[in-house]
Parts: structure tokens; sequence; C-alpha cells
């Protein structure tokens, strides 16, 4: 079954490379709304996370996302900013970014923003998002509690250096 998940992964990922970042539908917008703004608080993050271990997103939840997902709304907890795809390249090449592999949950690391999956207006699937600190990882939610974490690809990692990067750029 790891190596079904694996290949599964592996196949995502290059196909969805090949779609190129021309197609992406980015829309960025100022957001002012309390939880955009304000991340989870350190002790709600540390009990969460801290140093548990979560099992890897299961693959059969992965495929539901690559064929029904038709919308990605990123909201950034530090930045008077959010962004969102709707085309479906795009959209999968988001979920490429998420490894097959487990992450080592570190307790100093605190979620920079959260992914919301959407199908038809619905949302599917949420995840907060850890890059930072040497941390590169997915926490995805189940029932509205911490259920499983997926290393990032060095793919999603170049793609919010990227963001940043623009963001950045933008503010000068």
């Amino acid at each position: 079954m790891n190596k079904f998940i694996l290949v599964l992964f592996l196949a995502m990922a290059t196909w969805a490379c090949q779609g190129g970042q021309a197609e992406q539908s980015n829309t960025s917008t100022p957001t002012n709304t309390p939880a955009a703004e304000t991340p989870p608080s350190n002790a709600s993050a540390s009990s969460n996370a801290g140093t548990a271990t979560y099992p890897s997103i299961q693959a059969d939840m992965v495929k539901m996302l690559w064929e029904k997902c038709d919308y990605v709304d990123f909201v950034f907890y530090y930045l008077n900013f959010s962004m969102s795809q709707k085309v479906q390249n795009s959209i999968r090449q988001t979920i490429a970014h998420i490894s097959s592999e487990v992450p080592r949950i570190d307790p100093n690391c605190q979620p920079i923003g959260r992914l919301f999956f959407q199908s038809e207006g619905q949302n599917i699937a949420e995840a907060d998002i850890f890059y930072s600190n040497g941390c590169a990882y997915y926490i995805f939610y189940e029932d509205g509690k911490y259920a499983y974490a997926n290393k990032m690809l060095p793919q999603g990692t170049q793609f919010y250096d990227n963001i940043f990067k623009q963001v950045q750029a933008q503010k000068k």
C-alpha cells in the first residue's frame, strides 16, 4: 500500500509539473478578518501539534482532492495577503506538493497559514501550512482536530518562496 501511495504522489507531481505556473490564478486580496490575521495561539498549536506524530493523509483522500477539488484558498496569518487558485492544473500542482512522507513535528514551529480545499463551494479538506525555521509540512484537519501530517515536497517550498518574494516586491 505504501508503494502505491508513493507511486501515486510521484505520478501526480510529475504530471502537475508539466502544467507550469502561467495558468495559476492567484488573487491577492487584503484580508481584514480576524481568522486571517490571527494564527492559532501558541498554546493551541502546541497542544495540537506538540511532538505528536500523525499518520500520512490517506491515498483515497488525496485522490478525491485530485479529482474533485475546484478551488483552493490560501490564508496567511502574518501577512495582509491571501490568494486562491481556480485553474485545475494549478490546484493539482498544489496537491502535488504534498509528500507521502510523514514529517517530524517540531513543537517550535507554528503554522504560517491555512489551506482550504473546496469543491462546488464546500470545504472538503483543510490543512495548516508549516513553513519556517526549517519546517516544511502540512497538518490536515479531521473533525476540527489535527489528524494527518505530510512533508512538503521541494517544489512546495519553492512555491511558497516565490509567493513571499512576490509579496515583498509588491510592498516596495
